[in-house]
Formats: C-alpha cells, sequence, structure tokens
C-alpha cells in the first residue's frame, strides 16, 4: 500500500500554539510533520489535522473529476441514495450512479470515488498510527495531552477501519465463521503490501482499538471545548456502533446506555421545531460528535460539502436534484410526529417551502427540508455535520435490548426518545422481534439520510433493498412525460394532469427522466448479492499483489 503523509504545509502559527490552545482550535491538516511530534502537546496538531480530513475536499475542477468529494459527510451521501429511505428525484451527474447502484462496483468510473474513499480512511488510520507510534515512543510534554492524542488516533483508526470493512468486505454474520476476506489492517507505518485479514480479525482489532481509546480518554481531564474532538463517551458511542453491527446486542445496548446516562448530552425540545439549522447547529445538546464549521463559514473547496448536495443551499445540485423521502415510509409517520415536518409531500401546495433563492429551482413531491440553513448561501459555505448524536444511542439502547430479551428497558428508552418527538405516543408493549423493528422504524424516521446508517442497517440485518411497488396497470407511471414537474415553472405537480397516482406505489423511479432505472429497484440480500461489496480501487490492487479483489460478477 502506498504510504500517505500528514500535509506538510507549515503554519507558523499553529506551530508556535501550545497548552489548551490546542483544544480551542479548528480542525486543521495544515501541519509540519517534523515540528507535530517533539512533543504531546504538538501530537494534538496531528489530530486537528485528522478532524479536517474528515470533511476536507479532494483537488479542484470538474477536469479532474473531484466534485462531490468532501470527505466522510459525501461518503455518508453515497450510502444514503443507495439506501431505500432517500429518493433520488431529477436527473443530474452527481450522485446519480449511488442511487443506480453502479459506482460502487465501476473501477473506472470518472470520478474515482472507489480510490477517493478507500485512500481516505486508509489517509485516517495511516495518521493515527503516527500518532499513537510517536506518544508509544515517549515524547515529551504533559501526559494529559498524551492521553488525549492517542486516545483519539486509536478512535480514529478504529472509525476507519470499520468504516471500510462494512462496505469492502461482506456482512459480519452473528451466527459466526466470519473467515471471508475483510480488509487490510495496517497497524504501524512501516507495514506495507498486506494481505487482507479476516472479517472476524478485522472486527476484533476494531474493538481492541476501541478499548484502548477508551483507556486512554478515560484518564483525559481536559475539557472538551469542541464537538469534532472524540472523548471518552464518543469512544463509547462507536463501540455501541459496532456492538450492533456484530449482532451482540447485550453489549450494543449496555454501552449505548452508558453513553446516555453518563455523557451529558440531553434531548432537545426544538431539534425539530426550529427551521434554520435545526440540523446543522453543533451547540445542540443531542450532538456527540460533528464536523464543526469554520467560523467564517467556509473551508474552500467548492461542491464538496454535505450542504452542497442536501439542503437549500444555492448550488446547481440542490436546485436541479432535490433529496425526497421514500413516500410508503412517509405516509406510517403519524401526523403528531414533529419529524413528519421534515419532508414536503406536495411542495406546490405548501405554505412555506425552503428552496435556494433562485427561479430555476426544481421542486420535488415528498422533498426534504431536513438540513435547512441560511436563505441563499454560496455552493462554497459549510454548516456543521452530526457524526453521532444521542437519538442514535436510544435507538441502539432499544433495539439491542429487545433482540437480548430485556423488554422492559427496550420499551422505556424507545419511550423516551419516540414520545419525545411524537407527544401522542404512548409506550409499546411489543417484545422481541417485533419491538426490535419497531426501534429499527424509529432509526429510519430519526436518522434519515445520517452518516449511511440506513445502508449499514440493511446489511447488518441482511435485508434486501426494496424500494417498494411500481405504480399499477391504469395509474400515471410519473415521469416528464405523464407530468411530473422539472422546475418551479410547471403546472402543480398536484394538477388533475397528475391523476390518477397510485397511493400503493413507490415514488422511487417516477421523477423526471426516471434515471435511476429498475435494475435498482431490487437488490437481493447482503448475504447472497455481491453488489453489497465495494470493489477494491486499481491502484491499491496494482501496488499491493497480496490484496484480493472481490468478487466481480
Amino acid at each position: 500500500m502506498k504510504k500517505t503523509y500528514i500535509l506538510l504545509a507549515a503554519v507558523a502559527l499553529l506551530l508556535s500554539s501550545c497548552g489548551k490552545d490546542f483544544l480551542n482550535t479548528f480542525p486543521t491538516s495544515s501541519v509540519d510533520e517534523n515540528s507535530i511530534f517533539t512533543s504531546t502537546e504538538n501530537s494534538m496538531m496531528a489530530i486537528n489535522g485528522i478532524h479536517r480530513m474528515m470533511h476536507e475536499g479532494n483537488g479542484s475542477g470538474t477536469t479532474t473529476g473531484y466534485y462531490g468529494q468532501g470527505g466522510y459527510p459525501t461518503f455518508c451521501l453515497h450510502l444514503a441514495i443507495m439506501s431505500d429511505d432517500v429518493v433520488w428525484t431529477y436527473d443530474n451527474v452527481m450522485y446519480k450512479y449511488s442511487a443506480q447502484w453502479i459506482h460502487h462496483r465501476n473501477l473506472t468510473h470518472n470520478y474515482n470515488d472507489l480510490n477517493y474513499y478507500w485512500k481516505l480512511f486508509y489517509r485516517i488510520a495511516n495518521n493515527s498510527n503516527k500518532v499513537i507510534e510517536a506518544v508509544n515512543g515517549g515524547i515529551p510534554g504533559p501526559v494529559q495531552y498524551g492521553y488525549y492524542s492517542k486516545g483519539q488516533a486509536y478512535a480514529y483508526r478504529a472509525f476507519a477501519f470499520f468504516n471500510l470493512v462494512q462496505c469492502w468486505a461482506k456482512r459480519y454474520d452473528p451466527a459466526g465463521n466470519n473467515t471471508q476476506p475483510g480488509i487490510i489492517l495496517k497497524l504501524t507505518t512501516a507495514q506495507e503490501g498486506l494481505p487482507r485479514s479476516t472479517v472476524e480479525e478485522t472486527y476484533a482489532q476494531i474493538l481492541s482499538d476501541l478499548d484502548s481509546a477508551i483507556v486512554n480518554l478515560d484518564k483525559v481531564t481536559l475539557p472538551k471545548t469542541n464537538k469534532s474532538h472524540i472523548d471518552k463517551y464518543v469512544a463509547r458511542a462507536l463501540k455501541a456502533r459496532v456492538y450492533l453491527v456484530m449482532g451482540q446486542w447485550q453489549k450494543a445496548a449496555e454501552t449505548a446506555e452508558e453513553v446516555i446516562t453518563k455523557s451529558g448530552a440531553k434531548l432537545q425540545a426544538d431539534t425539530y421545531t426550529t427551521v434554520v439549522n435545526r440540523s446543522s447547529d453543533a451547540n445542540n445538546t443531542e450532538w456527540l460528535w460533528g464536523l464543526v464549521a469554520m467560523a467564517d463559514g467556509t473551508q474552500g473547496g467548492a461542491l464538496r460539502s454535505w450542504h452542497n448536495f442536501i439542503s437549500n443551499n444555492n448550488t446547481s445540485y440542490n436546485r436541479n436534484t432535490q433529496r425526497a423521502i421514500y413516500n410508503l415510509l412517509y405516509n406510517t409517520i403519524p401526523d403528531s410526529d414533529v419529524r413528519k415536518g421534515l419532508w414536503v409531500p406536495d411542495p406546490y401546495s405548501a405554505s412555506v417551502l425552503y428552496i435556494p433563492s433562485n427561479k430555476a429551482a426544481r421542486k420535488a413531491p415528498w422533498m426534504s427540508q431536513k438540513w435547512i440553513i441560511d436563505d441563499n448561501v454560496t455552493q462554497n459555505t459549510y454548516r456543521d455535520v452530526a457524526y453521532i448524536r444521542l437519538p442514535e444511542m436510544y435507538l441502539i439502547a432499544a433495539e439491542g435490548y429487545a433482540r437480548a430479551g430485556v423488554n422492559d428497558k427496550a420499551q422505556s428508552y424507545l419511550y423516551t426518545l419516540a414520545h419525545h418527538r411524537d407527544p401522542e405516543y404512548v409506550k409499546s408493549t411489543k417484545t422481541g422481534a417485533e419491538l426490535a423493528d419497531e426501534a429499527v422504524w424509529q432509526r429510519r424516521v430519526e436518522l434519515w439520510a445520517e452518516n449511511g446508517l440506513r445502508w449499514f442497517d440493511l446489511k447488518r440485518l441482511d435485508i434486501a433493498l426494496d424500494r417498494g411497488p411500481k405504480p399499477r396497470a391504469g395509474y400515471n407511471q410519473g415521469g416528464t412525460a405523464n407530468g411530473w414537474a422539472t422546475s418551479s415553472k410547471k403546472a402543480p405537480w398536484n394538477d388533475k394532469k397528475y391523476d390518477p397516482i397510485d397511493p400503493l406505489a413507490s415514488n422511487y423511479n417516477m421523477y423526471a427522466e426516471q434515471m435511476p432505472g429498475e435494475a435498482a429497484r431490487y437488490i437481493g440480500k447482503p448475504s447472497v448479492d455481491i453488489r453489497w461489496q465495494w470493489l477494491i480501487p486499481y491502484n491499491e490492487i496494482n501496488s499491493n499483489p497480496l490484496c484480493e479483489q472481490n468478487p466481480m460478477d
């Protein structure tokens, strides 16, 4: 595997910083590697560099194919659009190959996303190795900074491996026998050309890294002043995610419960009743970990931020291709649930609709209003992005306890969150698998489009991707030819010419040119369909003869 390096552009101001200043700086990757590892204080610079790697753009300009490559948030957008709950509307080049289930299986794609995201997570892992090796090697300085930087490095390496194995390997089977190829476990900066470890070995390493992270972070007494940093509760939240994927239900629930009861995070009353920045403000008390945008609202790199592709940010991709919720999921949300207001089933009759301030902006039935930010901001404007929120911990506790047979605790954790969002919600009397299914439904609504979680849920639970039924004969099939509007200049979509709309049909593949196509309406179970495994990029295969490719057809 080719070596990756911390960016070497020296910034004198950063290099002269020390002590608590490191805890107050926003993420940066512009640091001098030779200076970074001279002290434990300076090792925090490397951690800030990793924070920045999580969302920094890749190159510039369409000629190099880098649009849309904005780090972990855009990686999550690929996964969201590959799921059943986020519906692609109108034709636009960016991310349409995700909707079609093509980009992760195409080694010669123009945008080279496979290589970019593979490299991204190994850059995070390799730079984490640098921090671990330096602190373990005895660099001088206050021990607190050593604990803090090394603890975060272990957590970041686990995070990188966890994302890699979930995408590039077959699913973890809780029943056992996980001898299938996993990922390359590069645990030192000196290792090169390694074969893939098994899935079981990979998850064992992820848990070991998270244990090491927790041991170190539990010793930290320094204040956490920025939610981009990983503390002992974020590390535990990551571990709860891992246990959930492994089907270790009791451990997942107990770990999530510890985060709920001890982290200090609280459910916030106005999380969804607020409009502007309701899902884009790290000050929300429900946020445990996330991207904290620069103070001036910009971080450079056009068309690479999360909000460039999913909010009302005034970019071409938001104007042309609104994101919509799967309508049959939307129909199951009670009207008393505050979250139902995050989507608009009929944008042409909506009294309030937040779209880019541009007359050419399209509207789409069931379009999202979840990530509303200041109106008409430019394509370079960034906002905060959540990586882990407290509601996820409630839902891990609920699902985990339900599947472990601890129904009273599962019902209580589910009730706390569900009643907070829907005052008419009544505490569930379901048990076991039915109660777990209710928790999974809550995950779909509460965590819609967040962190690729729905795609990961389908894979861990071995559920086929089913984007719902086509309209039956005699009903409107959608598409431009049948009147599904392509811009705001068209007649309202609920005009009589749009009738009859099949009430039992999915809104998948009904918009505009019906670009996603029927081939991606149904994808078989992850345990049997090879399309759930991303292909390993040519760059890795060509430079590392020990690396085995995934099945290609």
